[in-house]
């Protein structure tokens, strides 16, 4: 499941409409649209870093995500003036202004976009109150969530887990006064929606993909373990050759290793089931080298 956090409806709306998503009637303190079956959810959190925060540890609470869901921050964000307003930046780096924390969600997967710095901030910066692109430090933008949904998702997930996509909507609080909010922030997002879908429903598809391989390690590790069970009984495994056995098993599987053969030829040989205890770690130990 792929969880999207947004600060505005503004800034859902058209993700919720490209990916026909449905409100969902479960009683929550935010509002939150999901399709099961697509394998995402997207929540709007409200504006701050203490809505933010609240939303991320309501909506894991209530739906504790496993280690192949992943989480997305997107929203709008200002940059300074030279920064065209439509630019989409993937988050390399977060930094909590108010207290000079910085974080690192991992980027595991390629993607089109250029990787910026993020400043959460307490309030939004006025116009000229943003610094300059520098050369030395790269892009940097300005939100006030990112940091506190880092930190708060951290109880959840890991920094692989965790991205963080905003797109320039402003170059100070000014440049949204201009007219009605809700009805601009909407337009910028139909413009960046062909940069970002695609890149949700990448997230959609690994998350899934994620989560068969996952499936298919846990029926390999039962067999393994049903498979330990009786090999170790025919070995005179003690319980540290057993686990052993267990971990080898698992492994043998996972790589798809021809061992049933080589368990038959000892068998053709009266080697198995081993004499002892000592035979059966002699044969435990060639299985090793030799597979």
């Amino acid at each position: 499941m792929l969880t999207i956090y947004c600060a505005l409806f503004a800034e859902a709306q058209e993700i919720i409409r490209i990916f026909q998503l449905k409100k969902e009637n479960e009683k929550h303190h935010f509002e939150v649209f999901s399709d099961l079956e697509k394998g995402i959810r997207v929540v709007i959190t409200g504006v701050g870093a203490i809505a933010a925060a609240t939303a991320v540890a309501e909506i894991s609470t209530c739906y504790p995500p496993e280690s192949a869901d992943l989480i997305c921050n997107f929203g709008s964000c200002g940059a300074a003036e030279e920064t065209p307003v439509g630019t989409v930046y993937l988050c390399n780096k977060l930094t909590e202004e108010i207290s000079g924390r910085t974080f690192y969600p991992d980027i595991c997967y390629r993607h089109p976009f250029t990787e910026a710095e993020l400043v959460s901030c307490a309030q939004i910066r006025a116009p000229g109150g943003m610094e300059s692109d520098r050369k030395e430090e790269g892009q940097r933008l300005y939100d006030m969530e990112a940091a506190a949904i880092y930190q708060a998702a951290n109880y959840y997930y890991g920094p692989h887990q965790m991205s963080f996509l905003k797109m320039v909507s402003d170059h100070g609080v000014d440049a949204k006064q201009t007219g009605d909010m809700r009805a601009y922030m909407t337009a910028l997002m139909q413009n960046v929606a062909a940069e970002t879908c695609p890149y949700f429903e990448m997230l959609c598809e690994i998350s899934h993909a994620q989560e068969n391989a996952h499936g298919r390690q846990a029926l390999f590790r039962r067999k393994a373990e049903e498979k330990a069970a009786q090999l170790g009984e025919e070995l005179h495994c003690s319980a540290v050759m057993r686990g052993e056995l267990r971990q080898l098993l698992f492994y043998w599987k996972l790589t798809a290793t021809e061992y049933e053969a080589v368990l038959e030829d000892y068998r053709r040989q009266g080697r198995l089931p081993a004499k002892d205890k000592r035979e059966g770690k002699r044969i435990l130990d060639e299985l090793k080298a030799r597979l």
